[in-house]
């Protein structure tokens, strides 16, 4: 297959899956052995194994980092650092997109950026929600669980308390939901509750905002879409 082909394919496609290989031509090893060829001249770029992004020349789809974590480990969504810079929790930007996932921690670093995926249980991926940027959607934690994901996975040595919170970087502690962290944080342990509890004291929280009631489940304040989203990963 030519090059101009191939773009013709695939131009107008946020990056390029090597399953797709077999739909699009009868000798898709033959187009394997291209397209590690177009690589080296930097036609396009490996994102990782099997996903590969068509150099801006000739890629028209623009392509958001929030995305492309969702596609490179799934399932996953973003969340710790990089969800609390986006939702200003924090005051620094990142320098990786963070996301969490059920599968085994792992790591890749491409012309797109590092990204980071840190393992949680599978009872503890819910709470996120579908979002839209440059017209590509993700999943991404809302503001609640991404600091119940930070405070479960970073590490503590003694019992929080205010200098601790200062540690913590967190910030605008007011546009959290008081309620919705202490429904859930006893799912996380005691640990997450005791850290919530400080920060409690730190900062202002505002009322519940919906009706969910004290005998709901702890995800039911996330939605259904959630679940919906993991099985179908």
């Amino acid at each position: 297959m030519k090059f101009e082909q191939f773009v013709d394919l695939y131009r107008e496609v946020p990056f390029v899956d090597s399953s797709t290989f077999q739909v699009v031509t009868d000798k898709p090893e033959v187009l394997r052995r291209q397209v590690t060829e177009w690589q080296g001249k930097g036609y396009l770029h490996r994102l990782k194994r099997g996903i590969y992004l068509l150099d801006d020349r000739y890629r028209k789809t623009p392509v958001d980092p929030f995305f492309v974590a969702n596609q490179l480990t799934c399932p996953s969504y973003v969340s710790l650092e990089s969800a609390l810079s986006f939702y200003d929790l924090i005051p620094e930007q990142t320098f990786a997109v963070t996301s969490v996932t059920p599968r085994g921690t792992r790591r890749f670093t491409n012309i797109m950026g590092t990204f980071i995926y840190r393992s949680i249980k599978p009872n503890l991926f819910f709470g996120y929600e579908p979002m839209m940027l440059k017209g590509q959607e993700f999943l991404i934690a809302s503001r609640e669980k991404a600091v119940l994901d930070y405070l479960y996975l970073i590490p503590v040595q003694d019992e929080p308390n205010s200098d601790w919170v200062d540690a913590t970087r967190l910030q605008n502690l007011d546009s959290l939901n008081s309620k919705k962290l202490k429904r859930t944080a006893p799912v996380f342990g005691n640990k997450v509750g005791r850290m919530i509890d400080v920060l409690f004291a730190a900062g202002d929280f505002k009322p519940l905002e919906n009706s969910i009631s004290a005998s709901s489940p702890p995800g039911a304040w996330f939605g259904s879409s959630s679940l919906k989203a993991y099985r179908q990963g």
